[in-house]
């Protein structure tokens, strides 16, 4: 990701977060606070002065998912270089702070209470991105035969220990299916299979580097 693009996502950031404030600040002063408060969307009827807020919406979640896909696309090219080069990619650990837009999965919590609304727990599956810190340490070292079995081992644990997880939540959320509504049935599995890949990405990117960080022990032992 060029300096360039990183510099306008972050301006359309900006401008997002100004567009939701001014949007929030007009609904309040102008429109009782329509869609800023808690309502019952199953009687909303629309009105014009509800317009700034549901555009200020849109164009944040149209960010999001822009953000998202910059990101995961950004991540195949390079890894596509680092093939072609016989190195991984070169990123900063910095990235990693980026996990915490995890927590924006807690807001859930709110908008299922106040509208129905579960989509926000999706986010959870940001505390992935953790990994980053990981994998940024590793940057550009030569990914040589020992580093590549240890990129398989983590990947296959990483992979087993979210397969587990996710049978475990499978038969947990089955056997509560009688003493709970389908409504919090499905928070659960979305939770709980956002947390779950969460989990398995930063898994991939820490035992990585936990088994690089072994091997480069043990040869400087084998060295003394």
């Amino acid at each position: 990701m060029s300096k360039k693009h990183l510099k306008w996502l972050i301006i359309f950031g900006v401008l997002c977060a100004v567009c939701v404030a001014a949007a929030t600040a007009y609904s309040l002063n102008f429109n009782e606070g329509r869609l800023v408060y808690p309502m019952d969307f199953g009687s909303y009827q629309f009105q014009v002065k509800d317009i700034p807020m549901i555009l200020a919406l849109i164009i944040t979640v149209l960010y999001v998912f822009y953000l998202a896909a910059a990101i995961i696309v950004h991540g195949m090219v390079v890894k596509r270089e680092g093939r072609r080069t016989g190195r991984p990619r070169k990123i900063s650990p910095k990235l990693g702070y980026l996990g915490f837009l995890g927590f924006a999965g807690f807001a859930g919590i709110g908008t299922y209470l106040s509208q129905g609304l579960i989509f926000p727990f999706v986010f959870f599956v940001f505390f992935g991105f953790f990994g980053f810190f990981y994998e940024g340490k590793m940057s550009n070292i030569l990914a040589d035969e020992r580093f590549l079995k240890n990129r398989r081992e983590a990947e296959l644990k990483a992979l087993r220990v979210g397969y587990r997880l996710t049978f475990l939540l499978v038969i947990l959320v089955g056997m509560a299916g009688n003493r709970v509504s389908a409504d919090i049935g499905a928070v659960l599995l979305i939770s709980g299979i956002s947390l779950i890949c969460g989990l398995v990405t930063f898994l991939n990117e820490y035992l990585l580097y936990r088994y690089d960080q072994m091997d480069s022990i043990n040869w400087e032992d084998e060295g003394n």
